[in-house]
């Protein structure tokens, strides 16, 4: 005993703790766990998809609601006013488009008529141009049943080109039409979005805007946090990961809740990954940063873990942090 003691000095101890040190690195991955991870959820700025006035908000910082429900109101006048405008002149179009059809009938109707005409006058020719007749009809009356004949045949052919071109007209006013159709529905979709719906389940947060502020389209006003699905972003040293694949079951412990409340998850993907190269800009070349640590450290990479027994008596809000431990298979 006495040997081993002597044998035992600060160099002894300082050997046996790197050693120690060294299997607890090189084993760390049996057990893969991080104090670096914190809640993430679907964030929405809502916008509006038209510009104006708000008018009314039916909402209020925190506020819980369900998908669909009305947040605010943009000003609603111009837009209705817009839409009353360009539907009466899809309803006047259709009416043109009436009128161009009837029209069409009528010219149909008239070129049958000229066609009947024109085998009249070619009957008539045929009876009176006949061998046992001819010598007892005067000519002058059949050179003016030839010229009868021309210029109907002349009628027949301008109704036909009034036909193509009033089929045209036809043409082109279905596809005004069409075209209104689609501005109607458009009006239409404008004024429904006057009323801005929440997105889905969640809540509202950064609301700090009154009635009569302006909005633009697509531009954000506040925040909605979307509650269908809580997740946990752990950075995990990169020597942690060696085991760790997407399906693993994960147990969360907030901060917030620890010793109180233990949440499971699941590990979304083990697609992981960080960007770690520096582009100087214009030359299109990487920069390297020289390292100054006693010990090159472990890259830490984002792990994605989706919470699946979320508690609304004790809440995961967006930033709150945790431990997570996952547990390998």
């Amino acid at each position: 005993m006495k040997k081993l003691l002597k044998k035992f000095n600060f160099a002894t101890l300082i050997f046996a703790t790197g050693g120690i040190i060294a299997i607890g690195y090189m084993t760390t991955y049996l057990f893969p766990v991080t104090d670096q991870a914190f809640v993430v959820d679907n964030m929405t700025a809502i916008s509006s998809s038209v510009t104006g006035h708000i008018e009314q908000i039916y909402v209020e910082n925190g506020q819980k609601l369900k998908k669909d429900d009305p947040i605010l109101l943009i000003r609603p006048e111009k837009y209705r006013l817009e839409y009353k405008g360009i539907k009466a002149q899809y309803e006047q179009a259709q009416v043109g488009l009436d009128v161009i059809q009837k029209r069409i009938d009528v010219t149909n109707a008239d070129l049958l008529a000229a066609v009947d005409q024109l085998n009249r006058m070619k009957y008539e020719y045929s009876q009176k141009s006949a061998k046992d007749v001819v010598n007892g009809v005067p000519q002058i009356e059949l050179k003016t049943l030839e010229y009868n004949i021309k210029s109907q045949q002349s009628v027949i052919l301008g109704l036909q080109k009034q036909i193509e071109l009033e089929k045209t007209e036809l043409k082109q006013a279905k596809i005004g039409i069409e075209t209104l159709a689609v501005a109607t529905d458009k009006a239409a979709m404008d004024v429904a979005d006057t009323i801005v719906r929440a997105p889905a389940d969640g809540y509202i947060q950064n609301l700090y805007i009154g009635t009569g502020s302006s909005a633009l389209a697509h531009e954000g006003l506040f925040n909605f946090v979307d509650t269908a699905n809580t997740y946990i972003q752990a950075n995990f040293n990169e020597t942690d990961l060696a085991n760790v694949h997407a399906g693993d079951e994960v147990l969360i412990f907030p901060r917030a809740y620890l010793g109180r409340k233990i949440f499971h998850g699941v590990i979304m993907s083990d697609n992981w990954s960080v960007d770690r190269q520096h582009i100087i800009p214009l030359k299109e070349t990487q920069l390297i940063f020289n390292q100054n640590h006693w010990i090159n450290l472990p890259q830490r990479l984002p792990v994605q873990i989706r919470v699946t027994d979320a508690d609304s008596q004790y809440q995961l809000r967006p930033g709150m942090s945790a431990y997570v431990y996952v547990r390998t298979k």
